[in-house]
């Protein structure tokens, strides 16, 4: 049980750490020219509201449909290591069934998230 603590507790460090990386490189280490060419090139730079809104939303729910991946193969692992015990496999199918329909609803929202912004992009252009 401490392992899938601390397993679970490093996969959520490590999540909240990636943005880190972004902000890795200065302006100055990439030149001062080059962010702005960057953020052009992206489209960041003349992008409407609801489109950066929709590009973050998407973002965060794509991050989110990867963690529930992988809490489908942690949960596949506890199956497969359960070595029979029921409790054990009852309890890896409880995981694997919250996962998939998180996954499920996640998807959703990501449809509709998509929906709305072409909408809104239509109607605004």
């Amino acid at each position: 049980m401490k392992i899938k603590k601390y397993f679970l507790s490093f996969m959520v460090i490590a999540l909240c750490l990636v943005p880190v990386l972004g902000f890795a490189f200065t302006e100055a280490e990439l030149g001062s020219g080059d962010l702005a060419n960057v953020a052009s090139e992206a489209g960041y730079g003349t992008a409407e509201l609801p489109d950066v809104v929709g590009r973050v939303v998407k973002i965060v729910l794509s991050l989110m449909a990867l963690i529930a991946i992988v809490i489908i193969i942690v949960a596949g692992f506890q199956w497969m290591t359960s070595g029979g015990n029921e409790d054990k496999i009852k309890a890896a199918k409880k995981l694997m069934g919250s996962a998939l329909v998180g996954l499920i609803i996640i998807i959703f929202a990501y449809a509709i998230v998509s929906f709305i912004i072409t909408k809104l992009a239509a109607v605004t252009a």
